[in-house]
């Protein structure tokens, strides 16, 4: 499945270029070792930055920055905005290694207002959240058809990478650490706009987001974000990994996600995994993954989360302009998350007059073998919130002190407290099944990828012979008219045999 997405991405980038049209414009050369008063040639490379952005660039115009060297400065490119059939613009390295575009204390790239352009092969660096940096790695703004591949980024106190405004985007192979407000962020000027999307067509896949601590600065809000979108109209997260981000926020109120989006609608997350994040000891969140204020028509699935201080799998609303309505988590993987804020799964909703509607939760699993042990927290009792086919597995109690089950439904999960009696409503009991899932429970677990689950030998988390999960789970419709996937965690075809079976993964005999 790997290689097969990775086959279809370089087919994309392909035609990418192809759209772009192709590179027939002039090469400069900036060497640590150049003049500024050459020609820029191979020969006679510039030397800085700030001759680069003196140059009017033009359609097909290369920018080589010499791999190994450190240049200072910020690279500026605005109002350079190219049709389609014009050649795109390339910035990248050459010789050995890539190169270094030192920000210091402020943007290393800062793009507006622009089109068909590439940024790949290079080391983005700043002076450190806490050093003296006030910017991002790199910005950019009101444009469109770009592709950010093969970048580190890294000493930024905002964002690694912050997209705003932007359309048809492609950030992939991105590895975006040790900034304070987080790895990766696309926001938008209309994220409070009821019907409006500022963003639209963006592609986040094979990044990795990790030790974004927090901003210094915002202490009034969250910061220590692995990948945040927002204010998106058709995006996907894919492939990614966020760990331990959030652990240095300096706010005492709501918290930071690994990976998460909020105001986006048609947005699917998925292959991804998030684990070890954190938050200020006394504030909230710190989860893997999120849904939250105003999305709408988007998925979660294939998805997992592990060893994080808040939710695994957060469905939040905190009062965004666009409803919150008609999504979908499955498929996914929950293990001991929770360690500080709530459990396996979280709703909450800010207040009754927001809307937060149209949920299935199905085929997932959940387990909880924590101190707390919580499965799920319904802090806010929602509209047509659907649990079907899920394993709850737990330590502590299914739902958090003070919590009750009112129009949600639970049908043909699995509920099993570790500790003995399932303690829920006669109603509950009576449409789900209190039994031991019977499954392959690892004793830890580090993993990095999706891939991961499979270890050659045993796919954990799966049904063992003889589970009574076998062919137990109902029969899933398409909801709220988004494509069924037909396949499990990892890529079984769904059902088996004569039912579905309850949790993540199909059971096959072998």
């Amino acid at each position: 499945m790997k290689l097969k997405n990775l086959f279809f991405l370089e087919i994309f980038f392909c035609f990418f270029l192809l759209s772009c049209g192709r590179n027939t414009g002039r090469v400069f050369y900036i060497s640590a070792s150049g003049d500024d008063e050459a020609a820029g040639t191979l020969n006679r490379p510039w030397k800085t930055i700030e001759r680069v952005n003196q140059e009017n660039l033009r359609a097909g115009d290369v920018l080589l920055f010499e791999g190994g060297s450190v240049f200072k400065g910020t690279l500026l490119i605005d109002s350079l905005y190219l049709t389609d059939d014009n050649s795109l613009i390339t910035i990248s390295s050459f010789g050995t290694g890539r190169a270094v575009i030192d920000g210091e204390n402020s943007c290393g790239i800062h793009i507006k207002n622009a089109s068909c352009f590439i940024i790949r092969n290079l080391e983005i660096r700043g002076n450190g959240r806490t050093g003296g940096n006030v910017s991002d790695g790199i910005l950019i703004e009101n444009s469109r058809d770009f592709y950010l591949d093969s970048l580190d980024v890294s000493g930024f106190q905002h964002s690694g990478v912050h997209l705003r405004d932007c359309r048809n985007a492609r950030l992939t192979h991105i590895s975006a650490h040790d900034n304070g407000f987080a790895g990766i962020h696309v926001t938008s000027a209309s994220s409070n706009h009821p019907s409006e999307y500022g963003n639209e067509n963006i592609y986040i896949g094979y990044c990795i987001a990790f030790n974004n601590p927090g901003d210094p600065t915002v202490k009034n809000n969250h910061s220590g974000n692995g990948i945040l979108a927002s204010s998106v109209k058709g995006g996907t997260i894919e492939y990614c990994e966020a760990y331990n981000n959030g652990w240095d926020m300096p706010w005492t109120g709501n918290g930071p996600v690994g990976i998460w989006i909020w105001d986006c609608t048609n947005f699917v997350i998925q292959y991804c995994v998030s684990h070890h994040n954190k938050t200020n000891p006394v504030a909230k969140d710190g989860g893997g993954f999120d849904l939250d204020g105003g999305v709408s028509n988007s998925v979660i699935h294939y998805c997992l989360s592990y060893c994080n201080q808040g939710a695994g799998y957060g469905l939040y609303e905190f009062g965004a302009a666009k409803p919150w309505e008609n999504n979908i988590v499955r498929y996914c993987i929950s293990y001991n998350d929770g360690l500080l804020n709530e459990g396996s799964v979280a709703v909450w909703k800010g207040g009754r007059e927001m809307t937060m509607r149209n949920c299935e939760i199905y085929n997932n699993t959940f387990l909880n073998d924590t101190a707390k042990g919580i499965a799920v927290s319904l802090v806010s009792n929602c509209e047509n919130f659907k649990f079907t086919n899920n394993i709850f597995l737990y330590n502590g109690t299914f739902l958090m002190e003070n919590q009750k089950i009112e129009s949600e439904k639970f049908v043909s999960n699995c509920l099993w407290n570790k500790k003995g009696k399932v303690n829920l409503p006669e109603n509950i009991l009576k449409t789900n099944l209190i039994t031991d899932p019977q499954i392959n429970v690892p004793e830890k677990i580090n993993f990095g990828s999706i891939y991961e689950i499979y270890d050659g030998k045993q796919i954990v988390f799966s049904l063992v012979p003889g589970s009574p999960l076998i062919d137990r789970g109902e029969e899933m419709l398409p909801p709220f008219g988004l494509p069924f996937p037909g396949v499990d965690i990892v890529g079984t075809t769904v059902p088996q045999g004569s039912r579905p079976d309850i949790g993540a993964i199909e059971f096959i005999k072998r």
